[in-house]
């Protein structure tokens, strides 16, 4: 038995305001072991009542089915609260399972910040 630790996998969250969007930075691994946290973080955005709000995954190095989940979640309660969402990212570990499932079309994406900003703002509000 050895007493090496791994370590396990991490996700880390950074928030801006961008114009009246909110955009939570995302970076690391999107899998069972962090998708509590990446949750925490997103509830805690939108909380903070942004009129939109973003999620920047051009940091993310791992996007499990979890990850997939979690942004269908993440639009319903932004809906729900009649606040714009938007995706960013380019990334291929992202774009590659969003593509494959579908789950791209459920969402506004955008190749980077300012356009998914500006999209999540102009997106008509629903609930």
């Amino acid at each position: 038995m050895s007493d090496d630790v791994e370590a396990g996998a991490e996700v880390t969250t950074t928030t801006e305001w961008h114009g009246g969007a909110l955009v939570v930075h995302v970076a690391g691994e999107v899998d069972m072991e962090t998708s509590d946290d990446l949750r925490a973080a997103i509830v805690e955005a939108l909380a903070a009542g942004p009129k939109a709000l973003v999620l920047d995954l051009d940091g993310v190095t791992v996007f499990g089915s979890i990850g997939l989940s979690l942004l269908i979640e993440v639009r319903h309660r932004a809906e729900a609260r009649k606040i714009g969402f938007a995706v960013a990212t380019d990334r291929r570990a992202v774009l590659r399972p969003l593509t494959e499932t579908g789950v791209i079309e459920l969402l506004l994406l955008r190749a980077d910040v300012a356009k998914a900003a500006e999209a999540a703002l102009a997106a008509p509000s629903t609930a």
